[in-house]
């Protein structure tokens, strides 16, 4: 697909603007409202992503008349970016997103102006992990929660699980808090390549993400940095605690993608077993980014997430 000829924001209606957060931090939000709502959804995107990488579900929602908010997390997209290098995907900690969050949700009129219409949070590995959070810590008013690929653990590598919170937490008291890792970089030629990539098996999907960032070259993003990383096991901990805790007793439907090597689908099962009303899907054909996956991913997909919110 051209860049040229790419959906934007504005072709599907939408208003996009930024909101600057306590300490200074521009973050990126767009709203989208259909001629009748029927429903309200907060879409939060997974780590490197950005608005316009949505799109497609976000005029999927528009069609079934939901209102849509969707969000540049700091660090990514659009958003104020920590370091000066902006390919490091960096943060100091998560609960910068979950008060970004809250911020965004207070001064724009999605947040505001509820309307009394069913109030859903879709929310994509660390959007899924940060839509459980925020589902207990920042609007008690979500009502039902579709999870994808929901970053409740994360796949190491050649890292033990057991060590690398210790390598993380010891890395950045040495100082190297917006390093990456050895072996990760920034986005480059690398990240271009369809051919074993761990995200999604539809070429053309995948080729509409990268002439996204070659319009628009600071939407690119590359490895988390160890701060990142550190940041991430400690929310990791934060949000098993709050399963345990009953904290989350919504609706959640949880989607786990069969060829996933990027989040643990082990701690998936744990997370629907820990919560009271909880569904999980397999989709055996999909990897990580289901919404961004084949037709035949994305008809699963829509057919149980259509069932789950009565439509």
């Amino acid at each position: 697909m051209s860049s040229n000829d790419l959906p934007t924001i504005e072709s599907l209606g939408g208003h996009a603007s930024f909101a600057t957060m306590g300490d200074g931090t521009r973050v990126r939000h767009a709203r989208f409202v259909p001629a009748a709502p029927v429903a309200r959804t907060l879409l939060l995107p997974g780590f490197t992503e950005f608005i316009e990488k949505h799109l497609e579900t976000i005029s999927e929602l528009l069609e079934r008349g939901h209102e849509v908010l969707c969000m540049d997390w700091r660090g990514q997209g659009l958003s104020d970016r920590a370091l000066a290098d902006r390919h490091r995907g960096h943060v100091a900690s998560m609960e910068l997103f979950l008060s970004d969050l809250r911020e965004v949700l207070e001064v724009t009129e999605f947040g505001r102006s509820r309307k009394g219409l069913p109030y859903n949070v879709i929310g994509h590995s660390m959007g899924g992990h940060l839509a459980l959070r925020a589902a207990a810590e920042v609007d008690r008013e979500i009502e039902r929660l579709i999870l994808i690929a929901p970053m409740v653990d994360i796949e190491t590598g050649a890292f033990p699980r057991a060590l690398s919170p210790f390598l993380a937490r010891l890395a950045v008291a040495l100082g190297l808090s917006g390093a990456y890792p050895p072996g990760a970089g920034g986005y480059g030629k690398s990240s271009t390549i369809f051919e074993g990539n761990l995200l999604t098996n539809d070429p053309a999907r995948f080729w509409r993400t990268h002439a996204y960032i070659e319009r628009e070259p600071k939407l690119a993003l590359g490895n988390p940095t160890f701060g990142w990383i550190n940041a991430a096991f400690k929310s990791i901990d934060r949000l098993a605690a709050l399963g345990k805790s009953g904290s989350i007793a919504q609706p959640v439907l949880i989607f786990r993608a069969g060829q996933e090597r990027i989040v643990s689908n082990a701690a998936q099962e744990g997370l629907r077993a820990a919560l009271p009303n909880a569904r999980l899907v397999d989709i055996p054909d999909a990897k990580h980014e289901i919404l961004n996956e084949t037709d035949a991913v994305r008809a699963v997909f829509w057919r149980e997430a259509d069932a789950f919110l009565g439509r």
